[in-house]
């Protein structure tokens, strides 16, 4: 007697587990929106927004060697007692803006204050005064009656320390002159 083959069929039956599938979908949504704000800070932090880690002493007591500093590279407007952060000589700086486009900037002397356009700059960051050779490279127009008229797209820059120990001298705009405002990478928005 022969008998008839059956074929065998496997059947299987799908396990709807509810938990299992939402727990998975809030992970991947979980993923995506962190996914999102990495990106969204990477291209944040590339064009508009960059730090940098103050190196010096030009800027004491304000700043100081290690400071971190957030720069806003866009979208700003300068004022006078702002920091900025710019390149010259293929070296980041950190200053003060004590002078903007048109200002006439001038020392005087005699009391030992800059004037911005015939009035005494007041300067409460600035400690310790002067040291003696610090107006030893400067420019001269700086002392003249007519002052340092800032030209267009540029400001003048200072560094707060302006008596630094061991004879140094905060290399700004007292020895260069006005700061094209093109070399500006950023200005500081915030210290930590």
């Amino acid at each position: 007697m022969e008998q008839n083959p059956q074929t065998q069929v496997e059947k299987y039956s799908y396990i709807d587990n509810k938990r299992r599938t939402s727990g998975i979908k809030a992970l991947n949504i979980a993923l995506a929106v962190i996914i999102v704000l990495l990106i969204t800070v990477l291209i944040l932090f590339t064009t508009v927004f960059t730090t940098i880690t103050v190196d010096g002493k030009s800027m004491f007591p304000t700043l100081v060697d290690g400071d971190r500093l957030m720069l806003l590279k866009h979208g700003y407007t300068l004022q006078r007692g702002d920091l900025i952060v710019f390149k010259r000589e293929g070296r980041n700086n950190v200053k003060r803006i004590i002078g903007l486009e048109g200002d006439v900037i001038r020392f005087d002397r005699d009391v030992m204050v800059w004037t911005v356009n015939g009035e005494a700059y007041t300067e409460d960051y600035v400690e310790g005064g002067y040291s003696d050779n610090y107006f030893s490279m400067s420019i001269k127009e700086i002392f003249t009656q007519e002052g340092l008229t800032i030209p267009q797209g540029h400001v003048f820059v200072l560094g707060d320390n302006r008596n630094i120990q061991g004879g140094g001298i905060s290399v700004d705009s007292h020895i260069y002159g006005a700061l094209t405002v093109d070399n500006i990478i950023g200005k500081v928005i915030k210290i930590y």
